[in-house]
């Protein structure tokens, strides 16, 4: 009987997992399908349980790299996960967008109309948001605390670790783009079409919850020996539950209500988890700094050759830091994408290279002249993986990401050379060092600000020459242990995501371009007022309780 049982419960899970709603294309609930699977999980076995649940608990993790959120224009570069981080790397400070020119109609780069209710491009951030928490809610409509309190399966708790870290990614993701410091997010805690729709809770409320989910999917982790670093299968990790954790307790410091001292504690307590884990390392200078390897002679030309798989930032094989990412096989590379010479336009702004101290390697990545041996690059053609089209390089060009022959590829023909096959690092454990130095000195500790920052300065000195501190760093005399928070973390994170435009929201640091030698509109201010999304029109015309930002 139970086997009989076991079998109409995989079928009709099946067809529960495959079926949608045509108009809101979800799958509808069904209470007794949900419920005659919460009872085998309840005494399952391992094989039992991953028949059970494999299929939808792997599921979640493709939702970090998705696609298809601009249901108006699949075109625009806000449909897919690296279009949106690529979007808001291109409004801000540092990075310039274009090589000899600034491209045609980017509202981007130029700030037009990225934020308000009507905006083609605002549901696109709405639907990723949401799209992970209903794919989490789902998995949680059937492993609930009940069955995970009969069932020591370890697999199960992984299972639902990963279903409570991405309603809490979801919900950190929707609280960073659509939240102020006084209204958070509507919160539902199950797939169920038919529920009652919800008010938006204070912010406070809000990042109080993601919280929570985020430390039970830590916990859930810690029990199923889930590690702190990044996989070549693109799994989550805890590094990644406790990034989340610590962004949502940076925010919650300024939220209507909340005792500051409270999220510091919890937001330095996340990063040192992470920090003496003892499983993750900095990078070497030779991991860091992505370098020639040699040269290819095509039509009488000598051309450069950049291989993925010699940089840290797109191979994870080395990079010893890497707390979560995707594998190429996985959506890696990604935003990365944006700043790969051949291919990408992005540079670096003349305003952050001069204060990059000439004893820091990562001045290294980033090149205020055109290279004296490849001046003019050769991209990707039909017969070669440089014989097609042909630009000059620019001034402040990066080689950060530099590749035109792609991981497990070589030299050779487009197809034989995969430009732009490479791993994507997300989360770093530099990052952690940073959130706990601004912990530290928002909190009055500027010695110990000094002294985490150090760590991170030293390990990024070059060879040969005397390690870097807060006191000798070039550019840095003069600034409190918060500014040397901020200026470390706009070097060290350059081009990896949207770091620049979230820590300058949060900072109430506004783009101003001014100054600027590389932009194409240097006069552009863009207000941190703008920096908030509206609530999309669709959301507020089906749901008559959700509140407009003002």
């Amino acid at each position: 009987m139970k086997t009989m049982k076991y079998l109409i419960a995989l079928v009709m899970l099946a067809m529960l997992a495959t079926s949608c709603n045509k108009k809101l294309d979800i799958t509808p609930p069904d209470n007794i399908i949900d419920e005659q699977v919460r009872e085998l999980l309840r005494t399952a076995d391992e094989e039992t349980v991953k028949s059970l649940m494999k299929g939808m608990a792997d599921g979640l993790p493709p939702h970090y790299r998705g696609s298809g959120y601009n249901f108006r224009f699949s075109s625009m570069s806000d449909n897919s996960w690296s279009g949106q981080l690529a979007a808001r790397m291109m409004l801000g400070n540092d990075i310039v967008v274009g090589n000899w020119s600034m491209p045609a109609e980017n509202d981007y780069y130029t700030g037009q109309d990225l934020t308000s209710e009507n905006s083609a491009s605002t549901p696109s951030w709405w639907h990723r948001a949401y799209g992970m928490t209903n794919a989490a809610n789902k998995v949680l409509n059937i492993i609930t605390p009940e069955v995970l309190q009969n069932n020591p399966s370890v697999s199960l708790k992984e299972y639902v670790g990963r279903a409570y870290l991405t309603r809490a990614f979801g919900y950190l993701y929707a609280q960073q783009n659509f939240g102020t410091n006084k209204l958070g997010q509507s919160i539902y805690v199950k797939f169920d079409v038919t529920q009652p729709l919800q008010e938006r809770s204070s912010a406070l409320a809000t990042l109080d919850s993601i919280i929570v989910w985020a430390t039970s999917a830590d916990e859930m982790f810690a029990a199923a020996n889930v590690g702190f670093k990044a996989t070549n299968t693109s799994d989550l990790t805890r590094g990644l539950t406790n990034y989340v954790i610590a962004k949502a307790a940076l925010l919650a410091v300024e939220a209507e209500g909340a005792t500051a001292s409270k999220y510091y504690t919890i937001a330095q307590n996340a990063c040192d988890r992470v920090i003496n884990s003892g499983t993750l390392n900095f990078m070497s200078e030779d991991q860091y700094v992505q370098k020639q390897s040699g040269t290819v002679t095509l039509n009488g030309v000598n051309l450069p050759i950049f291989l993925a798989e010699t940089s840290g930032f797109l191979n994870l094989a080395k990079n010893p830091e890497a707390a979560f990412g995707f594998g190429w096989q996985f959506g890696g590379n990604g935003v990365a994408a944006e700043s790969n010479p051949w291919g990408g336009s992005f540079r670096i702004d003349d305003r952050l290279f001069n204060k990059i101290d000439d004893k820091d390697y990562r001045k290294k990545n980033f090149h205020k002249e055109r290279p004296a041996d490849f001046p003019v690059i050769y991209s990707a053609g039909s017969g070669s993986f440089m014989n097609g089209p042909q630009y000059e390089v620019p001034t402040y060009w990066v080689s950060k990401f530099a590749n035109n022959v792609g991981l497990g590829s070589a030299v050779g023909a487009q197809n034989t050379s995969n430009r732009g096959r490479a791993d994507y690092a997300m989360v770093r454990l530099s990052e952690f060092y940073l959130m706990k130095a601004e912990v530290q000195a928002r909190t009055g500790a500027e010695a110990a600000a000094k002294t985490t920052l150090n760590k991170l300065l030293a390990a990024r000195t070059a060879a040969g020459s005397a390690t870097l501190t807060c006191d000798n760093y070039a550019g840095m005399s003069g600034l409190t242990a918060l500014q040397m928070v901020q200026l470390q973390s706009r070097i060290e994170l350059w081009g990896e995501g949207s770091h620049e435009w979230d820590n300058n929201r949060r900072w109430n640091i506004p783009v101003d371009r001014k100054g600027s030698t590389v932009h194409w509109n240097p006069n552009l201010v863009y207000p941190v007022s703008l920096m908030t999304m509206k609530i999309p029109s669709e959301e507020i015309s089906t749901n008559p309780k959700s509140q407009q930002n003002p």
